[in-house]
Parts: C-alpha cells; structure tokens; sequence
C-alpha cells in the first residue's frame, strides 16, 4: 500500500488560539516555578510510563488542556479511514520528534507519527531557489512562495514514494494546490470531508 501522508500544523489545528485552560492548571512549586499540577503529572506517568516533567510545562499544559478533543478525534478518522500517517510541519517540531512523540502519546496519536520536516533555514539553497523561480514563473513575479511550502516540499523530494497527501494548517501555504487544506481555528467536519477527498484520490 501507498503510503498516504498528513503535514500536520498545531496551533490553529488541534489548538484553538482562544484556548487558555493551560494558565488555569499551573501552580508554583516550593522554588517559586511554574509547573503542572502534581496529580497530572502522576496521572500521565502511570497511564504512559511518560516523565513529562522532562518538558516546559506551558506545552505539558496546552497539550493536555488546550488542544481540540473533537480536532483531535476528527483527525484520527481521516488517518483510520485514509490509512495516513503523520508528518510534522508545525513550529512544534523545534525540540525534537521524541517531545512531540510523547505528547502526541498523550492522544493515542503517536502511533501514527513517523517524521518532522526539516527548517527552511537547513534546506539547500538551490532546492529553495529551484522552487521559487519555477512559482514565480508560474504566478507572477510578485507571487510568494511559503517557506513551510518549502519545507513540506523538500520532505516529499526525500520520499518520491509518496503521492497521496495533504498538508492541514492555519496558515495560507501557497505553492500546494490542491493537496491544501485551511483551517481558520481547529480542524473541523468540513475539513475532514476535503482531506479524505485529496488523500483518496488515486
């Protein structure tokens, strides 16, 4: 079977920006940090075997707290029902795909997560220029090309065997077609009916 790839974005995705349960559930420790609440932390641990105490506890929070549960369980029918798997282009990705392994853990979505794509800032030169000389010469001079385009782009060139994917974001990624779905705050039903449209497609 084809593999079947979902660029996944967070904010705006799985996390509502107006969501702010996570300043509600942080409490200082007897050295005046900020952390978690202790029980969540136990909770966690023996539910995941997961020391998440590793991590700064705003994402620990916003994590447990703030991301969509209905995003969350909406996503997961477009990955059950396309067979797809997770790729990460979020700013999330900065501090590692174990982090964000544990975190995904946390849903039941770690299991479907197998990679991050690289930063505009450590993609070769030529592929960047490449790219953007042929959009502009498609679009117009004064077309702009996004760099999380790029990035997802220059994952795909790494992966030839992929064909079937989408790139799902809050954000306007300009230079992906038809594989682009946009979401405004968090993933929603209509959006779930246009990814499994575009990961369906032959």
């Amino acid at each position: 079977m084809r593999r079947k790839i979902i660029f996944l974005d967070i904010d705006g995705v799985l996390q509502p920006f107006e969501s702010k349960e996570r300043f509600k559930n942080l409490v200082l420790d007897h050295r005046g940090y900020t952390i978690c609440k202790p029980e969540l932390y136990e909770f966690l641990e023996r539910k995941l075997n997961i020391d998440y105490r590793q991590y700064h506890p705003f994402d620990v929070a916003a994590v447990y707290y703030d991301w969509d549960k209905t995003a969350i369980a909406l996503l997961k029918v477009v990955l059950d029902y396309a067979h797809a798997q997770i790729v990460l282009s979020s700013d999330w990705r900065i501090d590692g795909f174990n982090r964000m392994k544990d975190f995904f853990a946390m849903y039941g979505l770690d299991k479907y997560f197998i990679d991050v794509t690289n930063f505009y800032s450590n993609i070769d030169e030529g592929f960047i220029l490449k790219h953007e000389a042929e959009y502009k010469e498609k679009n117009g001079i004064n077309s702009y090309f996004s760099d999380r385009s790029i990035e997802i782009l220059e994952w795909l060139n790494r992966n030839p065997d992929v064909k079937n994917w989408v790139a799902i974001d809050d954000r306007p990624l300009t230079g992906l077609g038809k594989h682009f779905v946009n979401t405004e705050s968090s993933l929603k039903e209509e959006h779930v009916v246009k990814c499994l449209k575009i990961l369906k497609k032959p």
